[in-house]
């Protein structure tokens, strides 16, 4: 039996390159062209040289530092919170169906709507930023970690009880490695909505932050700057979620082959 091979002979990954550089090559063209006025879009050559003086300079860092332990703290806020709610409303069916509906409709909620309150109780600074963010991550993580529970097949408890492995051993050997993946992916939604929290939260009333950046440079009309920022921001999403994927990967390709 003959297999059919695709007409397209690259990889996805030099592919999505190509497209990449095709994108960035139309950009230039337009705006050397200057079919965009240079207050709305940027060459990435002039962006390219700009983000090098920051890097260069070390202006970007403290921004840059400040970002990401704002993040950090906001998702493991939202795990060391979210996890053992989930786990809570699993071992309690009948508080969680009653909680469902409220925690679904949070999840639509923009919570950032929240930060005048906040404000006016914690100032500006850090504070109001990470509790945002943290609110943001909090419901995927206790809907996945509360669905990942649910999902632990029957014959595993039956297993369990077979062998007298109860209580926390129970949870650490069987429970947890077998609602692990699903409990992974919801630490990646977390560390998305949590980032972008962050960085709204610094756009709207940050004093430092590569959120805090942006607002600062298009308020300024610095506008290769600005894109600068816009490209760490992206660089960084990039690069957290490609780590995440891998481990995500590896999480469950131990869990499948142990």
């Amino acid at each position: 039996m003959q297999t059919q091979t695709s007409w397209w002979p690259l990889r996805p990954r030099w592919t999505i390159t190509l497209l990449v550089l095709a994108l960035l090559a139309v950009i230039e063209a337009i705006t050397r062209l200057g079919l965009v006025p240079a207050v709305i879009l940027s060459s990435p050559t002039k962006v390219a040289g700009v983000l090098w003086q920051i890097v260069v300079s070390g202006k970007v860092f403290p921004d840059l530092w400040r970002t990401t332990w704002e993040v950090v703290l906001s998702v493991l806020l939202a795990i060391a919170v979210g996890v053992p709610i989930g786990f809570g409303l699993w071992r309690t069916p009948l508080l969680g169906r009653v909680l469902e509906p409220y925690l679904v409709g949070t999840y639509a909620m923009p919570l950032v709507l929240f930060y005048p309150f906040l404000l006016v109780v914690f100032g500006l600074g850090a504070t109001p930023v990470i509790l945002i963010a943290a609110s943001m991550g909090l419901i995927p993580v206790i809907l996945n970690s509360w669905a990942a529970f649910q999902q632990v097949p029957d014959i595993y408890f039956r297993v369990c009880a077979s062998f007298r492995c109860t209580g926390a051993r129970r949870f650490r050997r069987v429970i947890f490695p077998a609602a692990a993946p699903m409990i992974f992916a919801g630490f990646k939604l977390c560390l998305i909505y949590s980032f972008v929290g962050v960085i709204v939260m610094e756009f709207m009333v940050g004093n430092i932050g590569l959120g805090f950046r942006v607002a600062y440079d298009y308020d300024g009309f610095k506008i290769d700057e600005m894109y600068a920022y816009v490209t760490i921001i992206i660089a960084l999403a990039a690069i957290v979620t490609v780590i995440l994927t891998r481990g995500e990967a590896r999480i469950r390709g131990e869990i499948n082959n142990g």
